[in-house]
C-alpha cells in the first residue's frame, strides 16, 4: 500500500502560498481537476518553503514497546510547528521543529547527498550523522503521489467549496473525508515520532490558486482520532521555485562517530 504521512518536518504533508499577479489560468469546476492540477505542479517544482502548525491530541506509537495497533500513547500536540525548506532538485531539506508540548522537544534536521544530520534537546549542541533519516526530500514527493492515490480510492468524495483569499489572489477550495484505509497506511508521522492512526478519519481541505501554474497553496488536514479527540495540521508554503541553499554542516559541529 502507498503509505500517506503526515511529517511534521517534512511534513505532512502540502502548503499555501502567496499567490502573486500571474493571470489566472481557465477556470477549472472539477474538484478532482483542481486538486490533481496543483499536484501535478508540485511535482515538478524545483523548491518551496513550509510553515506547519500542529494543535491537538494524537496517539503516538512509542518505538520498542511492542504496542498493538491503536494502543498508541495520547500525546497533546498544542503549538507544535515546524519550518522546512526544500530543494528537489538536488535534492536537500532543512528543518527545524519544535513540540512544546512534549517535554520541550526540538530540533533540527538537515538531509542531504544520502546523509541525514540530526540534533535535538534530547541529543545535545552537535549534530548525528547517519545513513537516511527522518525526512528528506523525496518524502515530501512520495507525500505528493500519496495524496493522488488516496482521492482516487473507491468511495472517496470531493467537493468544491467557495473561492477564498489567498495572499493576493484567489485560490480554489476542495473538501474531501478519508479513512486510514484509503490513506492506504495506519501509520503517519510527527517530528519522527509513528502517530498511530488505526480507526481515524481525516477531513481534508486543499486550497490551490487559480493564477497558473495552479500550485497548491494550503493544505489542512483535521484528523479525528477513534476516541474522538483531534488533531489539526495546517500547513503553508512560499517561495515556489525560488533559489535556496542547504548545505551540510561544517566538521565542527558533527559529533565524532
Amino acid at each position: 500500500m502507498n503509505r500517506f504521512r503526515f511529517v511534521l518536518p517534512v511534513a505532512l504533508a502540502i502548503v499555501a502560498v502567496a499567490c502573486n499577479s500571474t493571470a489566472p489560468s481557465p477556470a477549472l469546476t472539477d474538484p478532482k481537476a483542481i486538486v490533481t492540477a496543483g499536484l501535478d505542479a508540485a511535482q515538478v517544482a524545483h523548491s518551496v518553503h513550509l510553515d506547519v502548525k500542529v494543535d491537538g491530541s494524537a496517539k503516538i506509537s512509542l518505538p520498542g514497546i511492542g504496542a498493538a495497533a491503536g494502543t498508541g500513547t495520547p500525546v497533546k500536540l498544542d503549538g507544535t510547528t515546524a519550518s522546512v525548506d526544500v530543494d528537489f532538485d538536488k535534492p536537500a531539506l532543512h528543518a527545524t521543529f519544535a513540540v512544546p508540548n512534549l517535554f520541550n522537544f526540538a530540533g533540527d534536521v538537515i538531509a542531504i547527498d544520502g546523509k541525514a544530520y540530526v540534533k535535538s534537546t534530547l541529543t545535545g549542541p552537535l549534530y548525528q550523522v547517519s545513513d537516511g533519516g527522518p525526512a528528506d526530500a523525496s518524502g515530501v514527493r512520495a507525500l505528493l503521489t500519496g495524496l493522488e492515490t488516496a482521492i482516487g480510492q473507491p468511495g472517496v468524495t470531493l467537493a468544491k467549496g467557495a473561492d477564498a483569499q489567498c495572499g493576493s489572489g484567489q485560490c480554489y477550495v476542495v473538501t474531501t473525508k478519508l479513512t486510514a484505509d484509503q490513506l492506504g497506511t495506519s501509520i503517519g508521522s510527527i517530528a519522527g515520532l509513528p502517530v498511530d492512526l488505526t480507526g481515524a478519519t481525516v477531513d481534508l481541505t486543499v486550497f490551490v490558486e487559480q493564477a497558473e501554474p495552479n500550485h497548491i497553496a494550503e493544505l489542512k488536514a483535521v484528523i479525528t482520532n477513534a476516541d474522538g479527540t483531534t488533531l489539526t495540521i495546517d500547513a503553508l508554503a512560499t517561495k515556489w521555485n525560488e533559489p535556496v541553499t542547504i548545505t551540510a554542516p561544517s566538521p565542527d559541529q558533527v559529533k565524532a562517530s
